[in-house]
């Protein structure tokens, strides 16, 4: 296919930042990421990238990251940053933007498993899933081009909000790197997929947002304790952590 390096270049960016953000319970859960982060550094998208790969890199620690991530996305006296599609849509969980990916979901071949717990518009699950599907287009799949866009159309809507709230929270350290690497790369995404940033109205809703926030960070935090043999795995198209 024209361009193949291209796309193989955007799956490992996925597959990179799949690591960083989708949840699962194993030791080895950022193994590689590290050497990861150097290829990218050698390839950087622009110079605030370049800078914040060779912090992320010169003071990259595995147990630092797993409690950087837990404080970011888990801790519920500490503002826990929403991680869905349906939260930044509508201030709710299981929204419209739900529905949408699993329309998009049922439409592939990849199906979920009891191993995977992020919903389907979680941005744990939209990267690895955007992952596969690059994959796919790479083996000759064609509807995986029209998923694909289909997909990054739901990203597109929340995934600014997502790292600047990523990017701001007291807890980011390394993650504060990762999110200023993701910026760049979502920038470069919306100009090769020819998907400019939208201009979203979103829905007031008279709620009480720390509360949502705080149920949120809960339920995750309760299946992180009950679900001890997570793995984030693709049925096909291969192990996202065997390709970064």
């Amino acid at each position: 296919m024209e361009n193949k390096q291209l796309e193989e270049a955007r799956a490992f960016y996925y597959g990179f930042f799949s690591k960083l953000f989708t949840f699962f319970d194993d030791e080895k859960r950022f193994e590689g990421v590290k050497e990861a982060a150097k290829i990218l550094y050698q390839n950087a998208l622009e110079p605030n990238s370049k800078e914040a790969l060779a912090h992320f890199i010169e003071n990259f620690d595995e147990n630092k990251l797993i409690q950087e991530y837990d404080d970011i996305f888990y801790d519920l006296a500490n503002d826990p940053v929403p991680t869905t599609a349906s939260y930044y849509d509508e201030e709710i969980e299981n929204g419209k933007m739900r529905v949408k990916m699993v329309d998009i979901v049922l439409s592939s071949k990849f199906r979920k498993n009891e191993k995977f717990t992020d919903t389907e518009d979680d941005i744990g699950f939209i990267l690895p899933f955007m992952h596969y599907l690059i994959l796919e287009k790479i083996n000759g799949d064609e509807k995986a081009v029209w998923l694909e866009e289909k997909t990054f159309d739901v990203l597109n809507t929340f995934i600014d909000d997502f790292i600047e709230n990523v990017y701001m929270h007291t807890a980011s350290n390394l993650y504060k790197d990762a999110a200023v690497v993701l910026k760049a790369f979502i920038e470069t995404e919306r100009m090769y997929l020819e998907k400019p940033k939208p201009t979203i109205e979103k829905v007031s809703k008279k709620i009480d947002i720390k509360t949502v926030q705080d149920e949120e960070a809960r339920i995750r935090k309760a299946k992180k304790k009950k679900e001890k043999n997570l793995v984030c795995n693709l049925e096909e198209g291969g192990d996202v952590e065997d390709d970064v």
